[in-house]
């Protein structure tokens, strides 16, 4: 006995196509498809539209900041701003915290709107990283009794005080004046402990270095040839002093309330 296979037949595409029915439901699977597709794609879209940009920020050049320029410079003269970027805009190495900009000096020229980097800073040693651009440092020799040289530190403030002799004819009263030079100083190296000689004397605190101005550089170091300087120290949080001309005469009506009919008023007032 003989057993007969039979093959199914399986539709095709051109069997489909042939009939009314078949090329109808075909071109509805097609719809669906593209629908689905369609969908998708939307959704994706909608999702790309509702997640944020990664943005970080960074500290770019408000104006012109030349080589050698301190950060204590940048920061106080308000050369840069913090702005918000893409982050894939973000220059490598760019500065995002401005402390990170203190004990640093540019070492190159840097144009405004651009993004301050680690490339563009170095620290610098010693204290010329602490003077801006218009300030000075000046090495004062004082003794412990006029300098506080027992209790100064570096980062102190202090008032420096000069006094003259002064002589006036036709006056009977003589003695020094003493003006202030210099409000609230920065104390950039406390003087030594150390003794040293000077002009046969022994004098301790020699070579505290103080931060003023290019103005006043020239004032002080006369004072030190010329007189004698004094210095008091400021608090953390100093009122401003006032730039009174100290005499003898002056002294005395302050403290008596008036002067004797014998003495002569040197000199009394505020300078300008």
């Amino acid at each position: 006995m003989k057993l007969s296979q039979r093959r199914l037949a399986r539709p095709s595409l051109g069997g489909l196509l042939a009939t009314r029915q078949g090329s109808l439901t075909l071109a509805l699977l097609c719809a669906a498809c593209a629908a689905g597709i369609l969908m998708f794609a939307l959704n994706n879209y909608k999702a790309n539209l509702r997640a944020p940009t990664p943005q970080a920020t960074v500290l770019v050049a408000t104006g012109e900041i030349a080589k050698g320029t301190t950060g204590q410079t940048v920061a106080s003269e308000g050369l840069y701003k913090s702005t918000p970027v893409l982050a894939t805009q973000v220059v490598p190495g760019a500065l995002s915290d401005a402390g990170e900009l203190t004990g640093m000096t540019a070492q190159s020229d840097i144009l405004p709107g651009e993004q301050l980097t680690t490339a563009d800073f170095s620290a610098v040693s010693g204290v010329t990283g602490l003077l801006s651009p218009t300030q000075r440092a000046v090495s004062v020799s004082i003794d412990e009794a006029h300098g506080d040289t027992d209790v100064l530190q570096a980062g102190d403030r202090v008032d420096v005080y000069a006094t003259f002799a002064v002589s006036q004819k036709n006056s009977t009263l003589q003695g020094n004046e003493m003006v202030l030079l210099v409000r609230n100083a920065l104390v950039l190296k406390p003087a030594s402990s150390t003794a040293v000689r000077e002009g046969g004397t022994s004098v301790t605190g020699a070579s505290l270095v103080l931060a003023v101005s290019m103005q006043q550089a020239p004032e002080v170091g006369y004072a030190m040839d010329n007189g004698k300087l004094y210095l008091a120290l400021a608090p953390s949080n100093p009122s401003v002093t006032p730039k009174t001309l100290v005499t003898v005469a002056g002294i005395i009506q302050a403290t008596t309330g008036a002067i004797g009919s014998g003495a002569i008023i040197l000199n009394t007032g505020t300078q300008p």
